[in-house]
């Protein structure tokens, strides 16, 4: 019989280093209880990269998917679908790395993980709809993201506005645009001097770091990096969880970030215009592909611009008066994420604990 005092051993597999927020806080519950937990890192793509955020958050690791099926395990925690999944000996757990959007193109995952988990009530409903004959793998527990921003200290807040200079007293802009399609080409040169009262965090997706293709995504940062009051991270700053917590209002395109930043009921200007591919202009069925019809319906809980001028008119609004569509998010946060209050990967143990438990009874 398993219990809290019995040993087991945990793996998460991690694609890509945005997996991290997600799957740390589940980890650290389950080592402080004492069990063995290790991350399985892909070497097919940011290796170094993800090596790099393993050591400094002291946790252990292996490279290679071949450790899903070699190791002695008892659960094996995906952000992603997994096509072998059936062949690992362990109980598995699916828990989707975003919230808000290309939710739909996981739901078909239910049938094989032996765990599903999910965040509030509408994606309960939705898949319990759509597979109810694997609805009793559904359980809601809500964003395990989102435990540290709960727990976010005034220390490590703190700490965040000194390692990178940031005034405490002004407030700060988070711009958060994802790399395809993105709007950063199309933000003006000059666009951190329109908010000279403000500290302005600019965090680009890890994609336009690392593929040739986004080169002038990369100028523009560098421009932008120019501006006494804006910040640029870095590749190796993978956690934007700690940002979400310090900023007043978020930029963004495309990215599932701006759900999450709604939810915590902070005002989200979305930018409706893009730099395209010559095949999208060509051939524009392409872009409707490419972005998840599911988001139209939660368009109401940010400020939408269709051009440059309007993110500036609607973030400008935004920092006079935050609490403009508060209720349409504070709705959204409910029905989409769950209880948001820090416990999530309590709830997530506990649930582990049980399931091994009635498969050794």
């Amino acid at each position: 019989m398993i219990n809290k005092t019995k040993k087991i051993t945990i793996l998460f597999y991690v694609e890509y280093p945005y997996y991290f927020p997600h799957f740390i806080p589940i980890g650290r519950v389950f080592e402080n209880f004492g069990h063995e937990v290790v991350y399985i890192l892909s070497n097919n793509q940011n290796s170094e990269n993800m090596e790099n955020i393993v050591q400094e958050n002291n946790l252990s690791y292996k490279f290679g998917v071949e450790n899903l099926f070699k190791l002695n395990v008892d659960v094996v925690f995906f952000a992603n679908t997994f096509d072998r999944v059936e062949k690992i000996d362990a109980i598995t757990v699916f828990l989707e790395h975003g919230i808000g959007a290309k939710s739909n193109s996981f739901y078909s995952g239910i049938e094989y993980f032996d765990i599903y988990l999910v965040e509030g009530n509408q994606k309960l409903k939705t898949i319990s709809n759509l597979y109810p004959e694997h609805k009793n793998k559904l359980v809601k527990v809500g964003f395990s993201k989102f435990d540290e921003v709960v727990n976010f200290s005034t220390s490590n807040k703190n700490k965040l506005f000194e390692k990178y200079s940031l005034n405490k007293s002004k407030k700060t802009i988070l711009y958060a645009p994802t790399f395809f399609p993105s709007s950063i080409e199309k933000m003006a040169d000059n666009f951190p001097s329109e908010f000279k009262e403000c500290n302005i965090i600019i965090k680009p997706h890890y994609l336009t770091y690392e593929r040739k293709n986004y080169k002038k995504q990369v100028d523009k940062l560098h421009i932008w990096q120019k501006y006494s009051n804006c910040i640029v991270l870095p590749l190796s700053e993978y956690n934007l969880v700690p940002f979400l917590d310090i900023a007043d209002v978020m930029i963004s395109d495309e990215s599932s970030a701006m759900f999450e930043f709604a939810a915590l009921n902070k005002p989200v200007v979305s930018n409706r215009y893009f730099k395209l591919r010559w095949s999208y202009y060509l051939m524009p069925w392409k872009l409707k592909q490419r972005i998840d019809k599911t988001k139209e319906s939660y368009r109401s809980i940010f400020d939408n611009a269709n051009s440059y001028i309007e993110t500036l008119k609607f973030t400008k609004e935004a920092l006079k008066n935050p609490k403009k569509l508060e209720k349409n998010r504070l709705n959204f946060s409910s029905d989409i994420c769950g209880e948001i209050d820090g416990k999530v990967s309590n709830r997530i143990y506990e649930l582990i604990l049980s399931k091994l438990k009635s498969k050794t009874i």
